[in-house]
């Protein structure tokens, strides 16, 4: 099976506010990026139709994208933390040394 990735460089994405908080999103794939979704697309359950498919899609690329996101918020809070430990540190070194 060739290995396929995706890329939303050469992508299109439209977005439509609907009434009622509805919303449409409409990608478009360049040939390639199609051929790849398609190819992906082959392992849709059965019982799924094409539209719920999708909108699993969507939705686990966004859990995903939360996931990472809050990881990213920890590990720069983590970071900040230590600077301040550091910069408290070294205060409290020239504090005792006068």
């Amino acid at each position: 099976m060739d290995k396929v990735s995706f890329s939303l460089d050469d992508a299109k994405i439209k977005l439509t506010e609907r009434s009622r908080g509805r919303m449409k999103i409409q990608i478009k794939f360049s040939k390639e990026e199609a051929e790849g979704f398609k190819t992906f697309a082959k392992i849709k359950p059965e019982q799924l139709s094409d539209e719920e498919f999708y909108k699993q899609i969507f939705f686990a690329g966004c859990n995903a994208m939360t996931e990472q996101i809050q990881k990213m918020i920890k590990e720069h809070q983590k970071s900040e933390e230590q600077k301040l430990d550091s910069e408290e540190s070294v205060n409290t070194n020239e504090q005792e040394e006068e």
